[in-house]
């Protein structure tokens, strides 16, 4: 990532007297002078020209907006107040973004040069306009669209008055404090942060590093001639582990490192070298580092105000936490949907709960799912104790349907609640548009796989009857005993959620935990999209 050489003295623009360099160097007393003697150059003929030329410019529609408004003056007459953003601007970089990107090299040489003309004055206003509005709405709405990149991003922020934002930070002069407040307040975001200051110095000093190849397990105890790649990539990797005498049997030392490994990557942390931790040891810092920036831009993307009480479903981590007051106070394991069934990325406030579900087969499970199979057994309806409806809600005799017919897709197939329903005992219901929710499941053994992209959109949730119970825990009337009383007589019944909880669906695959960075599986492939078109863009 590339550094902006003025930087540094930026960090002590106002500090008279202190900077001894060329008097013209941004971040110098006598520069925030002499850019305010420039700029005074510009001229209302000179900017409108400029706006209507184009010339690079990003933001031109809301520029001419805004400089209309004002008759084309000039909006940068104060040196410091331009010196004070052109250092927020510098730092543009450690959010995972480009200062280049932002007309950084043309306002460097505007900054640095003597004397300006009519024509440089008004370029020099207009590119500190078009920074600040371009860097601002990057760092508040994200540089790329997200609804371009996923289908399935259902996911609703504020707008944001920019054109406002702009003026009257240009009046006060607070652009540090401005531009602070539109950055992801999560500490997810701040924490990525510090890895992708690490992971730049790693991609730095480590290169390109050769493939491990991938072959037969390898079992502790085992002789395997990739032991010692494998314990030299792992201590390239940070991971502490003594390389001095290696030879080819896998040891007990190894083993833990391994597992250590395995753990910050959300492998199966058995010790077991298979292909899918040699997979993640053949991924280079500069692969990290690419995973990082795409990380930092989702979070870009998402609200920033989460809600006082809330549910977060981390889906490629196949994790739930219950957040309340900025404390998680309840986490569950979950199954999210395949990757040919994503799980929606999405918000929504919890509205009520069913005990004992029914269950209506959704459209994509009806026909790719439940008509072939009711093609090849007639019998499938009644062992799997379901009803079948007609387009008025009227029984309909599974013998008298054409199942290979385009007329099979009008029916509703409904399974009853049970033992064997796929809903389990409850589910937590907050009505969204991609008829996604919280539930129990009769499949308990997939829980304890790593790998738990399973199902078919909705998310399975461990001990689910637990969390539904701590979503009602407030209404005196549904005590623990009578939810399970009620589960016990097989009874549907529907339980209104007095307090609002909203229920986030996000993805991210890098995080911090233990003062370390820790990656898991990106099981949709969205990480990758999302770099190449920041690279791009």
């Amino acid at each position: 990532m590339k550094k902006n050489f003025f930087y540094p003295l930026l960090l002590i623009f106002l500090s008279l007297g202190a900077c001894k360099g060329d008097s013209n160097e941004p971040g110098t007393q006598a520069s925030s002078d002499n850019a305010s003697e420039n700029i005074a150059e510009a001229t209302p003929d000179g900017i409108k020209t400029e706006i209507s030329s184009k010339n690079d410019i990003f933001e031109g529609g809301l520029l001419e907006k805004i400089y209309s408004e004002r008759n084309y003056e000039s909006l940068w007459r104060n040196g410091e107040h331009i010196f004070s953003f052109y250092n927020s601007l510098a730092g543009a970089d450690l959010e995972g973004l480009n200062f280049e990107d932002y007309h950084g090299e043309e306002i460097d040489r505007l900054l640095s040069a003597g004397d300006l003309d009519e024509d440089e004055a008004a370029r020099l206003d207009l590119l500190l306009s078009d920074a600040f509005l371009t860097y601002a709405r990057h760092l508040y709405y994200g540089k790329l669209d997200p609804r371009e990149l996923n289908e399935f991003w259902g996911v609703k922020k504020e707008e944001k008055d920019l054109a406002s934002l702009l003026k009257n930070t240009i009046e006060k002069g607070n652009f540090e404090e401005v531009l602070e407040g539109l950055k992801p307040n999560h500490q997810v975001y701040r924490d990525l942060k510090t890895s992708l200051a690490e992971y730049e110095k790693l991609k730095e000093e480590n290169g390109v590093i050769n493939k491990i190849p991938e072959g037969e397990l390898i079992n502790p105890g085992d002789k395997d001639g990739r032991i010692p790649a494998i314990a030299k990539r792992l201590k390239t990797l940070q991971v502490e582990v003594d390389t001095t005498a290696l030879d080819s049997t896998y040891s007990e030392v190894l083993v833990e490192a391994v597992k250590k490994f395995q753990q910050s990557k959300s492998i199966q942390t058995d010790g077991i070298i298979g292909n899918s931790t040699i997979s993640e040891l053949n991924k280079s810092p500069k692969d990290r580092y690419k995973q990082i920036l795409a990380n930092l831009e989702r979070w870009r993307w998402y609200p920033r105000d989460l809600g006082e009480h809330y549910i977060m479903v981390n889906i490629p981590n196949f994790k739930l936490a219950v957040v309340k007051d900025g404390d998680t106070v309840r986490q569950h394991n979950v199954i999210a949907g395949a990757k040919e069934r994503q799980t929606p990325i999405f918000s929504d406030t919890i509205d009520h709960l069913v005990i004992n579900p029914t269950w209506t087969v959704p459209p994509t499970i009806k026909s790719q799912d439940v008509l072939p199979k009711m093609a090849a057994d007639p019998s499938y309806l009644q062992r799997n104790n379901m009803a079948l409806t007609g387009p008025n809600g009227e029984a309909v005799n599974p013998s008298s349907v054409n199942w290979n017919s385009e007329a099979a897709k009008s029916y509703t197939f409904t399974q009853r609640a049970g033992p064997s329903n796929p809903l389990g005992r409850v589910k937590i219901m907050y009505p969204n548009k991609y008829l996604i929710y919280l539930h129990d499941t009769p499949a308990k053994s997939l829980f304890s796989q790593t790998d738990r992209a399973e199902s078919s959109g909705c998310v399975r949730v461990e001990n689910a009857l637990d969390l539904a119970a701590y979503v009602v825990e407030n209404q005196s009337e549904w005590t623990r005993d009578k939810i399970e009383k009620i589960v016990g007589s097989g009874e549907t019944t529907i339980v209104k959620v007095d307090r609002p909880i909203q229920v986030h669906h996000f993805y991210w695959t890098a995080w911090r935990a233990g003062g370390e960075t820790v990656f898991t599986n990106d099981v949709y492939d969205l990480d990758e999209k999302i770099y190449s078109k920041l690279v791009r863009k």
